[in-house]
């Protein structure tokens, strides 16, 4: 079933290859089986002859002409409705047109993708090797995403979006749609698997964050899980809000099964206090909780997916013999819980070419009660309540004068548009930033030892163009063992915990469409 998945999703991501490249992706309309007609919205027309070798790439339903993909990556982004970018956007918002021509409202299609490429090189010191095992080197296609979305009528938007470069190969990230039921409910409805409304840095896309991964709280976020959201903001653009109920866990398919479990619930309110001068001066704040039953009410955090320190990378096909990863620092795994809750607090800055943002987490976890469920290495830990937690701060500096991009109706940021491009003449032109992000993370309360991060991340990032950026980060890790050395709970096997030292480093070309 996995190889007819991953060979199905594998045809998809070619054929949208050849379509975009071919020139237009046309609107595509049903054809009527008793009328032999074609529907486009509510007019029937006429349907057109189809030649022998079948319709053309933009023939589908009447012939549509229109720009190729190339003449529209030429000529830059499209300039942002005063509205704002539509709600089938939230969380990556896009800029380039449509690629469906003016003949044809409905279905419309928008096609973007990004491709990632990063090298990581770790440095650890003895005691460093012995907690957490050895930290591989590597190169890695971090990211090769190809995403679709648009509108199949009025009050129905869609988001379509999968990754060859993540440990599924491919994995499902966005699929979804958006109902705007105005006349029944207020908000807008989203039903499928997509980014829970968790979290700042959670919701902007990687794209536009301005260091190659997230901070280590990413370890805690909810993410995307399969459930049903309701979201809006207001016509001032200061305020946004956004609740969901989804499943606890979902596997690199969007799917998950279980019996004991397996729910949760979030929200998150944001609040716009100050926007001046075209967004060049911006305060943002927000405010996050969510609960959640875990998965067979079994809880595990990091070790798999890295971010502690940040930089990550994978090789290989996810439970096939050759797949290996960089790993977490820290991680609790095999914890039994009936529930855990989340409270985040996130705040941002923009003031020129300066930014600033921090956000911070809680997350109280209730274990179970009941020691005949679990296995013994688990049970010091029954009826206990333990509390883990992180902040971060960052600020950055554009040293050519840009500024963050802040979007109002989404409570996210944007993309980075640089006010030169490296171009013939000018090879080291675009825009030039500086980062410096202090990182803390601690699972260590009660019984549970996971283990405590600090590390600071020093980043330089170089906009070619809006949609070109080369990054480089360095990151001094120092971990810590409660009191020195100790045996960890709840790990697969007992292992010694140090207090010990480690230094990474990444670089990363991205392009993005």
């Amino acid at each position: 079933m996995l190889l007819c998945r991953s060979l199905f999703l594998r045809g998809l991501f070619f054929f949208c290859i050849w379509k975009i490249f071919a020139g237009n992706v046309g609107a595509v309309t049903p054809e009527n089986p008793i009328s032999g007609t074609l529907e486009a919205g509510n007019e029937i027309q006429d349907a057109p002859l189809v030649p022998p070798g079948g319709p053309q790439p933009n023939e589908y339903g009447t012939p549509t002409p229109g720009q190729s993909f190339l003449d529209r990556f030429r000529e830059g982004p499209a300039i942002i409705p005063p509205g704002g970018p539509q709600p089938n956007q939230y969380g990556e918002p896009m800029l380039l047109s449509p690629l469906t021509g003016p003949g044809k409202k409905y279905p419309s299609v928008q096609v973007g993708g990004v491709f990632a490429v990063d090298s990581v090189w770790f440095s650890q010191d003895k005691q460093n090797i012995k907690s957490v095992g050895d930290e591989l080197d590597g190169t890695a296609i971090k990211r090769a995403m190809l995403t679709m979305f648009g509108s199949v009528s009025d009050n129905v938007d869609y988001r379509f979006q999968f990754d060859l470069g993540r440990a599924g190969r491919p994995s499902i990230f966005d699929m979804y749609l958006d109902l705007k039921l105005e006349e029944v409910i207020q908000g807008r409805l989203r039903i499928g698997h997509f980014r829970q409304p968790f979290s700042l840095e959670e919701l902007t896309s990687f794209r536009f964050n301005p260091f190659i991964d997230r901070s280590s709280l990413y370890l805690f976020n909810p993410s995307r899980r399969m459930g049903v959201g309701l979201f809006d903001w207001d016509e001032d653009l200061t305020s946004t809000w956004f609740v969901s109920v989804f499943r606890a866990n979902s596997d690199l398919y969007g799917d998950d099964l279980a019996d004991r479990g397996g729910v949760g619930g979030s929200g998150r309110i944001t609040k716009c206090f100050w926007y001046e001068k075209e967004g060049t001066e911006v305060l943002h704040g927000g405010l996050s909780y969510a609960i959640v039953s875990p998965t067979n009410n079994i809880l595990n955090i990091g070790r798999n997916g890295g971010n502690a320190p940040e930089l990550f990378v994978s090789q290989g096909q996810f439970a096939t013999a050759g797949f290996q990863q960089t790993q977490s620092m820290l991680w609790v795994m095999n914890l039994p819980a009936d529930y855990f809750q989340y409270f985040h607090a996130e705040a941002a800055l923009v003031h020129g070419p300066l930014s600033v943002q921090t956000e911070a987490d809680l997350m109280r976890v209730t274990t179970s009660r009941d020691p005949g469920m679990y296995k013994k290495r688990t049970i010091a830990n029954l009826g206990t309540a333990p509390i883990f937690g992180g902040c971060y701060i960052f600020a950055t500096w554009f040293l050519t004068g840009e500024h963050r991009t802040y979007d109002r109706n989404l409570a996210v940021f944007d993309r980075i548009m640089p006010k030169s491009r490296a171009d013939k003449g000018n090879l080291l032109g675009g825009a030039w930033e500086l980062g410096v992000r202090f990182n803390y993370l601690t699972l260590n309360s009660e019984q549970v030892t996971g283990g405590k991060i600090m590390d600071p991340t020093f980043a330089v990032n170089w906009y070619l163009n809006p949609y070109t950026k080369f990054s480089f980060n360095y990151i001094p890790v120092w971990l810590q063992a409660p009191n020195g050395a100790q045996i960890v709970n709840d790990r697969n096997t007992k292992q010694q915990q140090y207090n010990s030292q480690a230094s990474a480093w990444g670089i990363q070309a991205q392009v993005d469409f």
